[in-house]
């Protein structure tokens, strides 16, 4: 398939800790694909006239595959919207964090997808039980943000980059090696050190002798209650690739489909348990020639293989051979009324920023649907109100204070 035939419906992340996203955004552009930015189009357009933007770009450049890669917790297109432009073109979601938001919000979206793309080398089955097409695709990153430093000198013994708040099992695993005296440093949101920017890490990840990956997930969902047994679950965490790119020692906490992804033994290593954790770190910082070589090798595979220069392309391709096919399994879609509720619940947050750019046509839009539905996450509205709405209260006072001094 021709990336110019593609059309990209994304956003571009205007603060983020690493370039997963706008990395693929700009290597699809690169390929020849166009590009909506869907936050900037659905501000401007409102949700009614969105659609018809979208099918006007469709229309003038010839596109025959959508892809839409959405923050993992966006509720802003309805199923309606999707249902709509499968009739004129491939439709493929890119969904990421499903481990986290399969069942509230992901397996609901992928229905009108004629093919899912997601970054889980087991997930993809669970999709397959509903009917819906899905394919893997490993977390890939941008060589020239992602690199190694030649002649680094590693005087970091062990190292973890990444949350530790809402994560018991990473501060249980932490405060074991510590416990048992091993050296190590820990950066991002809840650690001493705090979060670290992009070119921090990647200068880490070369500095590090033993890089650790942890695969549990947070305890805390934005969208649901977690059961209290989803706190065994595990999720393949593109942290792999950021130290393999940076041709950093992973030794990574075993996660279903890893194997997969690269060779255990020697691309990465793998632990299961606490014991596990501190005899693999306490031997590969003893044996440092094999340690050195799985990292290399590791490299190689990466930038072969999870480099987006040469991932991206693949996918065109793997996503160009189910176009062909075009097998539509479901013959109805499903809404729940959980779903519902976090779709209308949604709505507030963009009445917000409507109010906060006095569009008020476009936030009435917002409100009908709300007042459509009637099923709405009271707590969780008001806090999205409250939290969207008190900067701009601030500014407005601070403008008319300030009007009034003059």
């Amino acid at each position: 398939m021709i990336a110019s035939k593609c059309l990209i419906l994304s956003s571009t992340e205007k603060i983020c800790l690493n370039d997963i996203g706008n990395g693929y955004n700009r290597e699809f552009v690169k390929n020849g694909a166009k590009f909506i930015d869907y936050e900037d189009a659905y501000l401007k357009f409102g949700s009614k006239k969105v659609y018809e933007f979208i099918l006007k770009n469709i229309d003038e450049n010839d596109i025959e595959v959508l892809i839409y890669q959405a923050d993992s917790t966006d509720f802003r297109f309805s199923l309606e919207f999707f249902l709509l432009l499968q009739k004129k073109v491939f439709v493929v979601m890119m969904l990421g964090d499903a481990e986290y938001y399969f069942d509230s919000r992901d397996v609901y979206y992928a229905q009108c997808a004629d093919l899912v793309v997601v970054y889980n080398y087991s997930l993809r089955y669970r999709f397959e039980h509903y009917g819906i097409n899905a394919i893997s695709f490993y977390s890939s990153y941008d060589k020239n943000k992602y690199f190694k430093i030649n002649s680094v000198k590693k005087d970091i013994e062990i190292s973890f980059v990444g949350q530790i708040t809402n994560y018991e099992d990473r501060r249980e695993y932490i405060d074991y090696i510590v416990t048992n005296g091993m050296p190590i440093e820990i950066f991002g949101q809840g650690s001493k050190n705090g979060q670290v920017a992009l070119g921090q890490m990647v200068n880490i990840f070369n500095k590090t002798k033993v890089n650790i990956n942890f695969t549990g997930i947070t305890t805390k969902n934005v969208l649901r209650k977690r059961l209290n047994i989803d706190c065994r679950l595990k999720q393949m965490k593109g942290r792999m690739t950021e130290i393999a790119l940076c041709c950093g020692f992973v030794l990574s906490e075993y996660v279903p489909g890893i194997n997969e992804v690269f060779c255990i033994d020697k691309e990465i290593a793998v632990f299961h348990a606490k014991k596990d954790l501190l005899e693999k770190i306490k031997y590969y910082l003893e044996h440092e020639d094999e340690r050195e070589s799985i990292a290399e090798r590791g490299y190689i595979r990466a930038l072969r293989d999870y480099e987006i220069s040469a991932a991206i392309p693949k996918l065109i391709n793997k996503i160009e051979d189910f176009r062909k096919i075009k097998v539509k399994r479901l013959q109805e879609v499903y809404i729940d009324s959980h779903f519902i509720r976090n779709y209308t619940t949604f709505r507030v947050k963009m009445i917000v920023k409507f109010l906060r750019l006095r569009k008020w046509k476009l936030l009435c839009e917002e409100l009908s649907v709300i007042l459509k539905n009637r099923r709405l996450n009271i707590i969780k509205a008001l806090i999205i109100f409250i939290s969207g709405v008190a900067p701009f209260l601030k500014t407005c006072y601070l403008r008319v204070s300030n009007a009034i001094k003059h």
